[in-house]
């Protein structure tokens, strides 16, 4: 099945041949800045040849790690559409939101709570890592 994601105007397309290899909710004070949202959804799928096509901007910075990353908005519309993120080489970071069609979103977890926005509540019930979690091959955390 081919995923796809596109900005508001079309112009930054991205697919992918295979399914995501990981989902979860991003708190981190860099994911609401270039979201502006309060809780960024993510799907991260192995970066495949050529995945994008159409003109983007880049907003480079530094993660928590220390290692570089990289949000990208449609040069157009303005609209963020996916990251790449040096810690997680060989993966790129969607935009759910940005998703058409929208798929099913099934995430492993919240992260990065520790920046979480004051005015947003998590469950108990649902994993919670104050940091980045440790991923394994295929997906799981620890």
């Amino acid at each position: 099945m081919t995923h796809l994601a596109h900005c508001k105007c079309h112009a930054l397309k991205l697919e992918f041949q295979a399914p995501p290899v990981f989902q979860f909710y991003c708190h981190c004070k860099d994911c609401r800045q270039v979201s502006s949202k309060r809780v960024t959804r993510v799907a991260f799928f192995k970066a495949e040849p050529e995945f994008a096509t159409g003109e983007h901007t880049g907003i480079d910075m530094t993660g928590n790690s220390g290692k570089p990353k990289q949000y990208r908005r449609c040069a157009a519309c303005g609209d963020f559409v996916y990251a790449t993120v040096d810690a997680l080489k060989g993966m790129v970071g969607v935009n759910v939101d940005a998703m058409d069609p929208l798929f099913e979103f099934k995430p492993l977890a919240h992260v990065w709570t520790s920046e979480k926005d004051n005015g947003v509540t998590i469950s108990d019930t649902v994993v919670q890592f104050p940091t980045a979690p440790v991923l394994r091959p295929g997906g799981s955390a620890k």
